[in-house]
């Protein structure tokens, strides 16, 4: 009986995708082949479905690991597999005036059968009708300085990312790289900066989910006409979306300023979660794994330039980019 309601639930996820392709902007399918497009819809089916005033949704997760949610048993939560740093930040920050831009946070509960914690956590996704969504990597550096907690995790070689790197930027690795067939993960970071907009902008495009489709192929976007480009397809050029997105984008930077969690820590691998449908729209902080707390006395300006060894993330070069971006968008 299970099978069979299995294949009832291809069918119908079928339909959709049939629908889904229709009515994806012809823009988008620009040198793509059918098969990278029907792969990319099929991606927005991996995560798992929730349901809100009785209709049904599917809850997204555009970047990231995979696994690390689950549905919640709450309606407005989800469960998110998070470690202990991850968790502190989220709890200090219900505590900060930041707290209006984060996930809130709830239980931690265990699940027997996988031997994991959860912490059950505010559903982003939750009230929106078929939301359009969006993953802004912030800063100019999304890899951790050399520390005995980093170490083995950032310089470890990885056949993996290597793999990805080829496939990316064939020119790209070293002949010992070519030879090791693996590179670190501070290697294969350092590149993608370099390749994207971080080291330029602040911020960079990690996917955008619009029309059922999932676009991850932000890698060789580096101009700021590119990324406007992008986010008026994203939004659909609607003024009254950008218009939300730029003032909450201004509330935040105003409080970052004030904020004293943003000024005592070091945030790196952090992301801008945009959200929006037909009626309205949201911004949050979300990712803070790599978020660490500076030493005593140490206080970063998130403005500087990043040097070995300052600890300077960038963060508010990518704000101030992102506002600078959808203000041209609107005067345009």
């Amino acid at each position: 009986m299970k099978i069979w309601f299995k294949l009832y639930l291809i069918v119908m996820d079928c339909s959709q995708f049939i629908w889904s392709l229709a009515s994806v902007n012809a823009t988008s399918l620009d040198n793509r082949s059918p098969w990278k497009m029907i792969c990319r819809i099929i991606k927005t089916k991996a995560a798992f479905k929730k349901q809100y005033n009785g209709r049904k949704y599917n809850w997204i997760q555009l970047a990231g690991h995979a696994g690390r949610f689950k549905p919640g048993n709450r309606d407005g939560f989800i469960l998110k597999h998070m470690d202990a740093i991850e968790r502190r930040c989220f709890e200090k920050l219900q505590l900060d005036l930041l707290k209006h831009f984060v996930p809130k946070i709830d239980r931690l509960l265990f699940d027997i059968e996988e031997c994991k914690h959860y912490t059950e956590m505010q559903d982003l996704l939750y009230g929106f009708e078929y939301p359009s969504i969006m993953d802004i990597k912030i800063g100019v550096r999304t890899f951790l300085e050399n520390d005995n907690e980093s170490d083995e995790k950032e310089t470890k070689p990885r056949r993996d990312l290597y793999d990805r790197l080829v496939e990316m930027a064939p020119d790209e690795p070293t002949a010992e790289e070519h030879q090791l067939k693996a590179v670190t993960k501070r290697r294969y970071m350092s590149w993608r900066e370099r390749s994207t907009c971080s080291a330029t902008l602040g911020f960079r495009i990690e996917a955008i989910k619009v029309n059922e489709v999932l676009d991850k192929e932000f890698y060789t976007v580096r101009e700021k006409e590119d990324v406007k480009f992008h986010f008026k397809n994203y939004t659909n050029n609607c003024k009254s979306i950008m218009k939300i997105y730029l003032d909450r984008l201004i509330h935040l930077r105003e409080t970052l300023i004030s904020s004293e969690f943003f000024f005592s820590h070091e945030m790196i691998g952090s992301s801008l979660l945009f959200v929006h449908d037909e009626k309205k729209a949201n911004i949050w902080m979300i990712d803070f794994g790599k978020t660490r707390p500076l030493p005593e006395g140490v206080r970063l300006t998130h403005t500087d330039n990043w040097v070995e060894g300052n600890r300077e993330d960038g963060y508010l070069i990518g704000i101030k980019s992102l506002i600078d971006i959808f203000q041209e968008l609107l005067d345009n």
